[in-house]
């Protein structure tokens, strides 16, 4: 039995790290929505996750490239990065701006989207087309890390927009004036366009990273999981600094 594609030592763990991000949230001057926000944030992940996963299943299956369970590893891969990216958010809420506060904030969705970007990649961009090494650029047999393909890449980046904009406009909704303090409008103004964008571009900067490290796994430098949280921290980072640029 699997929930929303974790077992049950996966949902175990996936349920500490809610709890802390509860905590560092609710710590803040933003109070008890901000952790329930950061728990709601990656719901989203992982429901988005699920529809990746079972999308061409019949597919993966013949091709045994197909994995419906994900356990601890996984979830401490994908779930560190945003994690460490909330504990940012509650140092620069006391010790730091607002207008800091909110940019971190940023960086821990443009984190989900990365990794919400591979996943969609990986897990859809099997279905179509032969992969290319992201070095070399020549063929690689599907199921190879460090491997891009044009559907990969084009589902990574409607992953990272779909978690992009679902997150966005849920913390614009619970966080209007501290939202819109940096959008200079609201919740359709061009500032929030560009953070839209920005946090979008995390999210692709991710997956293109973990395909980049994908070819050092190949050449026993590393594995998937690393791959992963590194994908969250690059993608958070790249956001945040995709936003300041734009």
């Amino acid at each position: 039995m699997d929930i929303l594609t974790l077992d049950i030592q996966g949902v175990a763990l996936a349920f500490v790290i809610a709890l802390v991000m509860l905590y560092f949230g609710s710590a803040t001057y933003l109070g008890p929505r901000l952790g329930l926000y950061y728990v709601f944030v990656m719901l989203y992940f992982l429901a988005l996750s699920a529809v990746a996963t079972r999308s061409g299943e019949e597919y993966k299956r013949k091709a045994k490239l197909y994995q419906v369970t994900r356990g601890v590893k996984n979830v401490l891969a994908n779930g560190m990065g945003p994690l460490l990216f909330t504990i940012a958010v509650w140092y620069a809420a006391r010790y730091l701006t607002n207008s800091v506060t909110t940019m971190l904030i940023y960086g821990f969705i443009a984190s989900v989207a990365a990794v919400t970007a591979d996943k969609f990649s990986s897990e859809i961009g099997v279905l179509n087309g032969t992969p290319t090494s992201i070095i070399t650029l020549g063929k690689i047999k599907k199921g190879t890390s460090g491997g891009i393909t044009l559907l990969g890449l084009f589902a990574g980046t409607i992953g990272a927009l779909l978690i992009v904009i679902i997150a966005l406009f849920t913390y614009i909704y619970l966080f209007p004036n501290l939202a819109c303090s940096l959008a200079k409008g609201c919740a359709l103004s061009l500032k929030t366009l560009v953070a839209i964008i920005a946090m979008a571009i995390g999210g692709f900067a991710g997956t293109v990273a973990d395909s980049y490290f994908g070819v050092f796994e190949e050449r026993g430098i590393g594995n998937k999981y690393t791959s992963n949280f590194l994908c969250s921290i690059i993608g958070g980072c790249a956001g945040i600094v995709a936003f300041v640029l734009l």
